[in-house]
């Protein structure tokens, strides 16, 4: 009857040790769109920047042009 009642007690603490997980990845999975929503804003932000970037580039590129005596 020993036997019997360790693996039932194995099974309990395995069983609990289920739970555990499963409520840690309930947790993650619930973290998942408010990540998801920050990776959509640093794309933004990104092409934000790149924009920015090009709109230098482009002015310095202009101002060379139309500046004669460099």
């Amino acid at each position: 009857m020993t036997k019997l009642e360790n693996e039932w007690q194995d099974f309990q603490k395995n069983q609990i040790e289920i739970k555990a997980k499963m409520s840690i990845i309930e947790l993650s999975t619930q973290k998942i769109p408010d990540m998801a929503e920050r990776v959509g804003e640093l794309k933004n932000w990104k092409q934000i920047g790149l924009a920015l970037f090009g709109t230098l580039i482009g002015g310095l590129i202009t101002y060379l042009i139309k500046t004669p005596n460099l």
